[in-house]
């Protein structure tokens, strides 16, 4: 499914589900796509050795799983990812599954992966390429299609590297995982950050966008500001339930998660995985803050 923005850029939606995403196609002098989070069957009539730019708002496998389809591309992403997206073992180290033992004891991530959808496809070439070159993006940095600019806004916390892009003829951001979807916010990984995030968000009511895309909802958001005041919200209430559940009753991680205090459904091991990351985020600023403490694995509200 596809809506155009303008008569250069087109909105794809994907219809693949939420370990793929939405993407650009700027069909301008440089032809370039924003995300690839798609597989070999999701172009749409887009032929990839055509397009001379593949642009990548952070490392994450659903935003640049199609890379490798991309063969005559230059790649770019943050300057704090280019590393990331050319080794997978980087990629799994970013995403905190160096954790997974310790917090999802007894499970495995490879049936934990089926579960889940985020295996690749055999048919679509692994987009981690040790050889290739990913230049890299700076916030602030104009991309020049021709008629089409656009505008890097580094918007760290879902990331350290995330970025979102301002198209401002258009009066149009494109903001890939500030994606207002009912689960969100999501910052489960060793540099995401909760309160960056809320800054980032911040930075994009300050733009005022009067159009917004993000990645995984299917809709052009007019008039976004109340959604985004909404979608920050959400962090400082997540934080306030945890609190008030530890003063009340004692945890650890495991019992904590169960009470689903971010995540109101558990449907695969994954989601109980990224429960614990971002508990675990919210109980380091709790901690900070000293209204929580630690003792033998027990979280205490204070």
């Amino acid at each position: 499914m596809r809506e155009k923005i303008s008569d250069k850029i087109t909105l794809m939606l994907t219809e693949q589900g939420f370990t793929y995403c939405n993407w650009l196609f700027i069909d301008d002098d440089v032809r370039a796509v924003f995300e690839t989070g798609i597989d070999e069957n999701g172009l749409q009539g887009v032929a990839p050795e055509t397009v001379e730019l593949v642009i990548n708002s952070h490392h994450h496998v659903d935003h640049m799983r199609g890379n490798g389809l991309f063969s005559n591309a230059q790649i770019m992403i943050h300057e704090l990812e280019t590393e990331i997206i050319k080794d997978e073992q980087k990629s799994r180290l970013c995403n905190s599954l160096d954790q997974w033992i310790e917090l999802m004891p007894g499970l495995d991530t490879a049936s934990a992966n089926r579960e889940l959808g985020l295996e690749l496809s055999p048919a679509c070439p692994s987009p981690f390429n040790s050889e290739r070159t990913v230049l890299p993006l700076k916030d602030g940095q104009i991309l020049d299609f021709g008629t089409v600019k656009a505008e890097v806004l580094h918007t760290p916390g879902h990331s350290a590297g995330h970025c979102c892009f301002w198209f401002p003829e258009e009066d149009f951001l494109f903001s890939s995982d500030i994606c207002l979807t009912k689960a969100g916010p999501w910052y489960g990984e060793h540099l995401s950050d909760p309160a960056e995030m809320m800054r980032s968000i911040d930075r994009i009511i300050d733009l005022k966008p009067s159009r917004m895309v993000s990645s995984h909802i299917h809709e052009v958001i007019e008039d976004p500001i109340p959604c985004l005041l909404e979608f920050k919200q959400r962090i400082e209430k997540r934080e306030e339930r945890i609190y008030r559940y530890l003063v009340q009753s004692p945890s650890d991680i495991h019992a904590l998660a169960e009470a689903k205090l971010i995540y109101r459904a558990h449907p695969t091991s994954f989601v109980v995985f990224w429960e614990k990351l971002m508990l675990l985020k919210h109980i380091e600023r709790l901690e900070e803050q000293g209204r929580v403490k630690r003792s033998d694995g027990i979280y205490y509200g204070i």
